[in-house]
């Protein structure tokens, strides 16, 4: 697992990379005034693929696609290498300059540090079944997000208008991934980076807590003590670890009041809830002077 982070640029390419057929791309930056900015994705597979179209992006719509070229497909999140073939280079470019951040399944000699003591973080409790939304029970990734958002911006965040402003219309979901990241760039400016990538270990997590950044990720049931049985995915904040007791801390929006949001799970459970969803994290990283 690889990730490559660019300047704001319309292009970003590199080459003679680990092989890897599975690639997800975040974009930072501000919305289009008017217009709309297209992302577009290619790889290498002994030669350059057709353009495949990532993702759109509008002043007040956005959206995600599907489209297949011979050996590579986009669907959602996900750029896919198919046929068991494997790339080894990416080259994305977009209508407009933004910074890029890019994740590759490719194999890496970066490891998952052990956690040594207790860390916490007091993200306040949202409940997305709380929220005044007909379709509240599929929020839990935008209100995931602007919890994180208003964690790590000390400002009001309104879940519902996040929700609306992440709304995949090319699919008619609020869960894409790399949509909800782009709207959190929106409101966290300039000084922060967000992606999409799937972690190592609970070790990783433990790192960014440290770091005072919660980190969303993605789980699939069963996971004792949850509010639902998350059999189709579920976001979730993790706020805190305890390797002592070996549990981990969440902000969970499943729950059905805000002050019941923050929950333990035993750290077994948790990871392999999250282990079935291919260890998948949102990750906020301010960035350095």
């Amino acid at each position: 697992m690889s990730m490559f982070h660019s300047n704001e640029a319309e292009e970003f390419k590199q080459e003679n990379l680990s092989p890897f057929d599975e690639m997800m791309i975040s974009w930072n930056g501000q919305r289009p005034k008017t217009g709309v900015v297209n992302i577009y994705a290619r790889v290498f597979l002994n030669e350059w693929t057709p353009w495949l179209k990532y993702g759109a992006w509008e002043s007040h719509s956005q959206s995600s696609t599907q489209e297949q070229a011979g050996s590579v497909k986009v669907y959602q999140d996900a750029f896919e290498v198919l046929e068991g073939k494997k790339a080894t280079g990416f080259h994305i470019k977009a209508d407009e300059p933004m910074r890029l951040h890019v994740y590759t399944n490719g194999e890496s000699e970066q490891g998952s540090a052990s956690p040594l003591g207790p860390v916490f973080l007091q993200v306040d409790g949202l409940s997305q079944i709380a929220l005044a939304h007909p379709r509240n029970r599929d929020l839990c990734s935008p209100t995931s997000t602007a919890a994180v958002v208003r964690y790590l911006t000390r400002k009001t965040v309104d879940p519902i208008q996040f929700a609306t402003s992440v709304r995949d219309h090319g699919f008619d979901i609020f869960g894409n991934w790399v949509l909800n990241v782009a709207e959190s760039s929106i409101h966290l400016g300039p000084a922060w980076n967000a992606w999409v990538e799937r972690l190592y270990g609970i070790g990783d997590i433990y790192q960014r807590l440290l770091l005072g950044t919660p980190v969303v990720v993605s789980v699939r049931g069963p996971l004792p003590g949850s509010a639902q049985p998350y059999a189709k995915g579920h976001l979730l904040v993790v706020t805190g670890l305890d390797p002592v007791e070996k549990e981990v801390h969440c902000m969970d929006p499943a729950f059905e009041s805000d002050a019941k949001t923050h929950v333990r799970y035993k750290l077994d459970d948790f990871l392999a809830a999250w282990e079935r969803r291919g260890k998948v994290a949102y990750v906020f990283e301010k960035k350095r002077p």
